[in-house]
């Protein structure tokens, strides 16, 4: 049966594969692989953000996928917004920022099949459990990233909204 270990190298190799896209500019990063660490991990994934983002250590505003052994089992793997930020470290109200990114993109969001919008739940306001195996990862992640990717003006112009509002 496979496991995360397994998915790790796809993983690092969507992170080397966004890279390569054409809206993969020089304010965007990718960090992937297992988590919490390859001694002990939980899950592997990948997070995708820009430079912005307060995502310095990991713990900011960031696109997300990960599987743990359980979404292996079941062929699956999410696909997120994380705004992991508080107030004291960014000077922005999460609440704010969700509530800002669902006037500008909510319709958007809500239409994308598969995708549950919860304005409710900051950390998390959307998520897909996308059905994926070995052979289709990289191929539906890659299109579920750009998919994401395209809503960063609308995730930008949250934040510069939040943090007046804030």
């Amino acid at each position: 049966m496979a496991s995360i270990v397994d998915f790790e190298s796809l993983y690092l190799s969507l992170a080397a594969e966004l890279e390569r896209e054409k809206w993969f500019d020089r304010h965007w990063q990718a960090r992937a692989g297992l988590y919490p660490d390859a001694r002990a991990p939980k899950s592997v994934a990948i997070q995708v953000f820009k430079d912005t983002w307060f995502n310095e250590e990991g713990r900011g505003i960031h696109l997300e996928s990960w599987m743990t052994n359980a979404d292996v089992a079941r062929g699956t793997a999410a696909f997120v917004l994380h705004i992991e930020s508080s107030k004291e470290r960014t000077g922005i109200n999460g609440k704010t920022l969700v509530k800002a990114l669902f006037e500008s993109c909510g319709d958007k969001i809500r239409s994308w099949e598969g995708y549950q919008a919860k304005e409710s739940y900051t950390m998390q306001p959307f998520i897909k459990r996308g059905v994926v195996t070995p052979d289709t990862f990289s191929k539906i992640a890659k299109a579920e990233f750009t998919r994401l990717a395209g809503i960063a003006k609308d995730i930008d112009a949250a934040i510069e909204k939040a943090k007046i509002l804030s």
